[in-house]
């Protein structure tokens, strides 16, 4: 694992929509990174941290790195995140967690998110696009108001499908609606919800990348457990991308 701690600085607050917005931090140094892990970001005022997917990192002209997260206004901790100006000095603990297997693949994997789940598919589909893959793109959202980075996948050079609930935008339904179910391999984050049903209904492979509550986000207080074929494992450590068939998804639901 190649934890750093570093400091970082606020570059810029972005609202994309009304529940989700993208903060971008500059920072000397980063430890090398890999699609589905995480940061534990300080927040001013508030005594614990917050795990944070990286959805980009960047090199910015000052050779500096350039960390871009995107962001659901789903706590106090998250909105008062939303709130800093640029130049906040922030505490930054990554990267953390394992991320997504891009080796095995293969060219034409199917990558499916759903709502705040969308953010670390970005950096993989960067990834697998620099790579010469051509990843297909689900998005789940419940309404066409609450859509984000789009187009920048499609910038990317991924097909793109989307979903909303109220049929607002693209296919009306779940993600789902849009699965492929003949897809052999598929990247998957979102709600828990989400994720049982693409493992359902997916034939292939599936990894999927948990969401869960964490505290330390190193593994030490075992706030974050969830079942697997090996028993209790941290989404934070052993996590927070797991291949499907070592979680028992049914004792989550329990």
């Amino acid at each position: 694992m190649n934890n750093l701690r570093v400091n970082a600085r606020v570059l810029d607050v972005t609202d994309l929509t009304d529940q989700i917005y993208r903060m971008r931090l500059t920072c000397d140094a980063f430890g090398p990174s890999h699609p589905g892990q995480f940061v534990n970001l300080t927040v001013p005022e508030f005594f614990l941290r917050r795990p944070l997917a990286i959805a980009d990192i960047e090199t910015g002209e000052d050779r500096s790195t350039i960390l871009t997260m995107i962001v659901a206004k789903v706590g106090a901790g998250t909105r008062a995140l939303a709130q800093v100006v640029p130049g906040t000095q922030v505490d930054v603990l990554g990267p953390l967690g394992n991320g997504f297997d891009l080796d095995t693949v293969g060219p034409n994997p199917v990558l499916v998110g759903g709502g705040s789940g969308i953010p670390p598919l970005y950096y993989a589909a960067k990834e697998l696009t620099a790579r010469g893959a051509r990843p297909h793109v689900l998005l789940g959202f419940r309404s066409a108001r609450d859509t984000y980075s789009i187009d920048e996948f499609e910038k990317l050079g991924c097909d793109v499908s989307v979903a909303t609930e109220d049929g607002s935008l693209g296919t009306a339904g779940y993600v789902t609606a849009v699965l492929p179910t003949d897809a052999e391999q598929v990247l998957a984050c979102g709600p828990h919800g989400m994720l049982t049903s693409v493992v359902a209904l997916a034939t292939g492979r599936v990894q999927v990348s948990l969401e869960a509550h964490m505290g330390c986000g190193f593994g030490a207080c075992l706030g974050c457990t969830v079942h697997t074929v090996r028993g209790l494992e941290r989404v934070c450590l052993e996590g927070p991308v797991f291949e499907s068939t070592d979680v028992l998804f049914d004792k989550e639901e329990a």
